[in-house]
């Protein structure tokens, strides 16, 4: 599935020929990423190449976007998204149940758990009245196009591919390119942003605010996340934008 592109890069949903390369780049950025810095996540052994499961996992909803230079077939960026339906009472979804039984290393817990509680302050489902949301889980930008608008451009997509879903323009594929179940439909996009890059994207495509964070609030392993971070992005926002 093929969105519009522009004059350099093609954006398009994750193919099996470009699994690895998102994995990769995931884990590259992940080191820019202010939750796993402020959680001390390089600190730990083995922390990041087990949350490296979490993305593997994530793939499989069919949601995943990349971004793909068309001269040199080199991956620029990429999103992982994922379908949430509204929840059950005292049911949990796959992703949380796949978390709890895979996640050993306490920095990735601790970050799963930093996510979970920024996401738990609003009922967005209720807020909103819908049955189905797309969370932007991850962006990553292949650091050779950093500063060129990729950011943006691939959240605009991820608008566009979240409307497609909804008014049945757009599938689901998996990697191999088969037609997924089309099961929820997302009537809202949402994001916990960490950097004031990330939440200058979205406040310029209209996402609303409905819960921030200070890091300097939050503590663990004996040192506030804000002293790992430093001073230049200092919260960590919900926002979300109707499709």
């Amino acid at each position: 599935m093929f969105l519009d592109s522009d004059d350099e890069l093609v954006y398009k949903l994750l193919t099996r020929d470009k699994v690895e390369a998102v994995l990769a780049l995931q884990a590259q950025t992940m080191k820019q990423e202010n939750l796993a810095i402020g959680l001390g996540m390089f600190e730990e052994d083995g922390a990041p190449e087990e949350m490296n499961l979490i993305f593997k996992e994530i793939i499989k909803d069919g949601t995943t976007l990349m971004a793909v230079d068309k001269k040199t077939n080199e991956l620029a960026a990429v999103a992982f998204n994922k379908l949430h339906a509204k929840p059950k009472e005292g049911a949990k979804d796959k992703l949380e149940t796949f978390i709890e039984e895979n996640l050993r290393h306490q920095t990735c817990r601790e970050l799963i758990k930093f996510l979970d509680d920024v996401q738990s302050k609003v009922d967005i489902f209720e807020r909103y009245n819908v049955n189905g949301a797309m969370e932007l889980f991850y962006l990553g930008t292949n650091p050779r196009y950093q500063g060129r608008g990729i950011g943006r451009q691939i959240v605009e997509k991820c608008i566009e591919f979240g409307r497609g879903l909804l008014n049945g323009t757009i599938k689901r594929t998996s990697i191999d390119g088969d037609i997924l179940e089309q099961h929820v439909l997302p009537e809202i996009i949402y994001c916990v942003v960490a950097s004031n890059y990330s939440q200058r994207i979205v406040d310029k495509l209209g996402f609303q605010v409905l819960h921030e964070v200070r890091y300097e609030d939050y503590s663990f392993a004996g040192k506030k996340m804000s002293e790992r971070i430093g001073d230049v992005h200092r919260t960590a926002r919900l926002q979300v934008l109707k499709l």
